[in-house]
């Protein structure tokens, strides 16, 4: 009897520690109940804490917070700049006007109009990774072939991004294509051949070799010209045949000649360039 006397003293005693301890009062405000629901209706709890804005900067459940916002547009903007860097490589081919290759303007708008049922980042994607598939009338089967190679796909969907966003409207055709990509033709001045040697090594020598290729041989080259156009000097035809090729495309070739020689040599480097051609 005395025992259990004793034990209930004790527990008695541990119970008034605790109490006072704890505040005995904020003991109570810390023990917040469980919320319950009649049967059937917790959806609507769970809908309701669904529903409860997240903290800013946090991801929820089905996406992310205000700390993630506006990354679609940076993400689109960085494939852009990619793809802008990149295509410098196509330039030779693709420039304002049509060259070796369509030119770059318009040319987003018109992929999406190439193969029926194909959207313009698909046409565009395919047509640099396999461009035997998609050769444009006019054009020769030119471009390199292992761009699927050399290109990451990051690196192909920027060059897309870029072209979809940067390359504007339609092409201008014909005469005002030609007379946009090239100045007015002058009188070309005598030239250095040896200077005109290293100009045309550079970018001329791969169509106009010893023999007809994808252009009419170098070999004789200055004779042909002066009997091109009546009335016209070698140096004249010469001259205009360099800046505004579609004006003298040669029988039993193609208008593959790039379009922006005008642009890119100055007169001296062009009366180089000719004086090259004529010792040949």
């Amino acid at each position: 009897m005395f025992k259990r006397t004793w034990m209930a003293a004790a527990l008695l005693l541990s119970l008034a520690i605790v109490l006072g301890a704890c505040g005995g009062g904020d003991l109570a405000k810390d023990l917040t109940p469980i919320p319950t629901l009649p049967k059937g209706e917790e959806p609507a709890l769970v809908d309701a804490l669904r529903a409860m804005p997240a903290p800013a900067g946090e991801a929820t459940a089905t996406g992310t917070g205000t700390g993630e916002a506006g990354g679609e547009e940076a993400d689109t903007a960085q494939l852009v700049a990619l793809g802008q860097e990149l295509f410098v490589q196509c330039e030779a081919c693709h420039a304002a006007a049509d060259g070796a290759g369509p030119a770059f303007p318009g040319m987003g708008e018109r992929a999406a109009t190439r193969a029926p049922g194909m959207s313009a980042e698909d046409y565009l994607h395919k047509a640099i990774v396999e461009p035997s598939a998609y050769v444009v009338e006019g054009f020769g089967d030119i471009m390199p072939k292992n761009y699927g190679e050399q290109f990451s796909e990051t690196e192909l969907q920027a060059l897309v991004a870029y072209i979809l966003t940067e390359s504007g409207g339609e092409a201008p055709a014909g005469e005002e294509a030609a007379a946009q990509a090239t100045p007015e033709a002058a009188a070309p001045a005598a030239g250095d051949p040896a200077n005109g040697k290293a100009l045309f090594d550079q970018t001329c020598s791969g169509c106009h070799g010893a023999a007809d290729g994808a252009g009419p041989a170098l070999t004789g080259m200055g004779e042909r010209a002066a009997t091109r156009v009546e009335g016209m000097s070698a140096e004249e035809y010469l001259h205009e045949a360099i800046v505004e090729p579609s004006a003298y495309v040669v029988e039993g070739f193609g208008d593959i000649m790039p379009k922006n020689y005008g642009e890119q040599y100055d007169e001296t480097q062009l009366a180089d360039i000719i004086a090259y051609i004529l010792t040949q």
